[in-house]
């Protein structure tokens, strides 16, 4: 398995510069955000994530860049506000998309990373207590559904998460969408920190947590993030292995299902631990070869 990072850990940079730290830290691929590199000029909002578009020679530079320092570009941050109170917004949002999933195309990778939204209005990682209801499932699905119809045209897969402080805030509610939506397009990402909600992130908790959204998901899962979460009654994240997260046993159930994909970093935002915490996740992934906790 190959071990990444999501650049939205790294400070903005022009592309050359944000591929050739990547590559010196020892990284083989990336999560790539359009927010991270100079050349796109431009900074999300509380609401969007993503451009009205990108040029194409911004799209030029990423490209070079990539091929320069040899890291493959594997996905691509496509988060906007899905489940937004407004409707305009999440119009906006998916006017956005369409611009945004061509440059997708064009700096040659192959999947977009979602987020399904909330009800708050301010800002789309901020919880909402309208998040439950039916009608804010139904106007995320609906605005799911679209932006899968807009990446089936250009062979594009999207991937989903759990988050604790969106609409789908749990693997039962991933599974789901998936199922209801019902495209070969629509995956999943594991980002294990995710998985425990306030009050849960306790270390008796972690691996039959992680086991049962492995379950939910099997071959559906795409990507996998390497967030970790500190033990507590709240949401702490953190980076990789400074919290309660068993990586070891993590991989031993990526091995299991035949996991074919990508390792990302996430949730590090200091540079000087990336090699450290690449390190550490490497040696998790070697151990795992001899584990017999998922056999």
């Amino acid at each position: 398995m190959r071990c990444g990072i999501c650049t939205t850990d790294m400070k903005p940079d022009k592309a050359d510069r944000l591929f050739s730290k990547i590559a010196g830290w020892g990284f083989e691929c990336v999560q790539l955000s359009f927010t991270s590199v100079k050349e796109c000029n431009y900074k999300e909002d509380g609401c969007f994530e993503i451009p009205w578009a990108v040029t194409d020679s911004a799209c030029r530079a990423i490209t070079n860049a990539s091929e320069k320092y040899g890291i493959p570009i594997e996905a691509v941050n496509g988060t906007f506000n899905m489940a937004h109170p407004n409707p305009d917004v999440r119009a906006e949002g998916l006017a956005r998309f369409g611009g945004f999933a061509k440059a997708v195309k064009n700096i040659g990778a192959g999947m977009i990373t979602l987020c399904s939204g909330t009800r708050n209005e301010s800002h789309l990682w901020s919880p909402s207590d309208q998040n439950d209801t039916e009608q804010a499932w139904k106007d995320m699905e609906q605005t799911m559904r679209r932006a899968v119809e807009i990446s089936e045209k250009l062979s594009l897969t999207l991937a989903i998460e759990t988050e604790a402080s969106n609409v789908v805030s749990s693997p039962e509610k991933a599974r789901r969408i998936m199922d209801d939506i019902g495209s070969p397009r629509l995956k999943m990402i594991l980002d294990m920190a995710n998985l425990f909600p306030a009050g849960t992130a306790k270390k008796e908790n972690v691996r039959a947590t992680i086991k049962r959204a492995v379950d939910f998901f099997g071959g559906d899962i795409v990507i996998l993030h390497g967030k970790d979460i500190r033990e507590g009654d709240g949401i702490d994240f953190c980076g990789t292995g400074d919290g309660i997260i068993d990586f070891t046993y993590a991989a031993a159930l990526m091995r299991k299902i035949g996991y074919k994909g990508d390792m990302f970093l996430h949730g590090i935002y200091d540079e000087d631990k990336f090699m450290t915490a690449a390190g550490y996740w490497r040696d998790c992934w070697e151990r795992s070869k001899d584990s017999e906790d998922a056999k």
